[in-house]
């Protein structure tokens, strides 16, 4: 429910650092939408659709399976990591770019996998540095409301960019132009990491000198907290190939892009109105009622799949969209441990990217034998499984959760290092 004295966005965003730090998400954010058309069209136009399809599955695959590791590793070893990260995926980018027209697309193809495998994570330690900045919980849910829908128009914008880059010059240059601007990203947020207070890392206890760190994705806290960001990409992933079937039955294929703007759209709708109002529930319960929300926008979609209201549909499965990347970010806040928060958002992000990837790749597959209505029920029957694991999620954080013994080969990790270590 609704609090007269609840923070608005404009206070939200006079805290200090917070619209400079916004900006800068921006800026970090452009690279990643710019480069992979960069590398789409500029492997088209050398190699054909298909050599630019596997270089497109390889780039997105080389920068979300070792996004947590790469997270981890900065996180550990300090800001200046970022940065030399960015350096090397830069460089990397660029010797893609200078080798892409060369007869052998295995090089190029190759150069741009190990880019990606180096891409800097900027958006995570952003997110991340949120938490340090904002006074409170409640400015907390707006800065990350707004922080994912300028993100969304991000993406949105920065394809119209590169095309009219692509428009003035060749795809190559505005590849390695594109990479560049991971360099002052990279900087501004190294700034900006360095100028924030260090947290202060719980002191380990007797039972904890002995151990060492399990991934995230293995406790419960975080299962709970990543399973239903992976199926609302396995869901966003199934919508690009059942909004396209379900509006052949009514129109032009063309007309598919409304209904997907309208997925965009209730994103941007639905964050907006979250992110501004002040709930009495707990985490754990919106979590779970905002995946509910996703499994029932997809059981209506496979009810009017074969109507022109599918746009409707389309809508309300966008509706939960930012708000369960709100919480997410919260529940990472007040789950798990501020030395590792770069790594739980590493692990939110690449959880999608991979659940896109697997809903567009099954659902393709489904659909040819089944149609859309079916598939969008079979997304609704795996929203709803990650409802009942949002729902396991324990009422409290389990701050000891990740430790598990060290194998007997293995040598304990000094006490200085407990909260470093994974």
């Amino acid at each position: 429910m609704s609090n007269p004295t609840t923070p608005s966005y404009r206070g939200t965003l006079a805290v200090p650092k917070a619209k400079e730090v916004l900006a800068l998400g921006i800026l970090s954010r452009l690279p990643s939408g710019l480069i992979p058309f960069c590398v789409l069209i500029a492997f088209t136009q050398h190699h054909g659709i298909g050599i630019a399809g596997l270089a497109s599955a390889a780039l997105m695959l080389a920068i979300a399976i070792p996004g947590p590791a790469r997270a981890r590793w900065c996180s550990s070893h300090g800001p200046a990591m970022v940065l030399l990260l960015a350096l090397s995926s830069v460089l990397l980018f660029a010797a893609a770019a200078a080798t892409i027209s060369v007869s052998r697309w295995q090089i190029p193809l190759a150069l741009t996998a190990a880019a990606g495998g180096l891409f800097p994570p900027l958006t995570p330690s952003l997110r991340a540095a949120w938490s340090r900045l904002m006074p409170d919980k409640q400015h907390l849910q707006s800065i990350h409301a707004l922080d994912s829908t300028v993100e969304e128009l991000t993406f949105v914008v920065a394809p119209l960019m590169g095309t009219a880059a692509m428009a003035l010059t060749d795809a190559r240059w505005v590849l390695i132009a594109s990479a560049f601007l991971l360099l002052p990203a990279a900087l501004g947020l190294t700034g900006v990491l360095r100028a924030l207070p260090e947290t202060e890392a719980p002191a380990p206890t007797s039972s904890e000198s002995g151990t060492r760190r399990r991934s995230l994705i293995r406790t419960r806290d975080g299962q709970g907290i990543t399973v239903p960001v992976i199926v609302l990409g396995l869901c966003g992933g199934g919508l690009t190939v059942v909004i396209p079937a379900a509006s052949t039955d009514f129109g032009n294929v063309i007309s598919s892009g409304y209904s997907f703007a309208a997925f965009s759209l209730g994103g941007l709708v639905g964050g907006l109105a979250y992110g501004r109002r002040k709930w009495s529930a707990s985490l754990r319960t919106r979590y779970t009622a905002a995946t509910a929300c996703l499994a029932a926008g997809a059981l209506l979609l496979a009810a009017l799949s074969h109507s022109p209201l599918t746009i409707l549909a389309v809508f309300c499965v966008g509706l939960p969209m930012t708000p369960i990347f709100v919480i997410a970010y919260i529940l990472v806040d007040e789950r798990i441990d501020p030395s590792r928060h770069a790594e739980a958002n590493a692990w939110l992000g690449s959880g999608y990217n991979l659940g896109s990837a697997a809903g567009s790749a099954v659902g393709g597959q489904l659909l040819a034998l089944t149609g859309p209505g079916l598939v969008a029920t079979a997304l609704a029957g795996v929203a709803l499984i990650a409802t009942g694991i949002a729902r396991r999620l324990p009422d409290k954080p389990s701050p000891i959760e990740d430790a598990v013994p060290n194998r007997p080969s293995e040598p304990a990790e000094p006490p200085g290092n407990a909260t470093q270590t994974s």
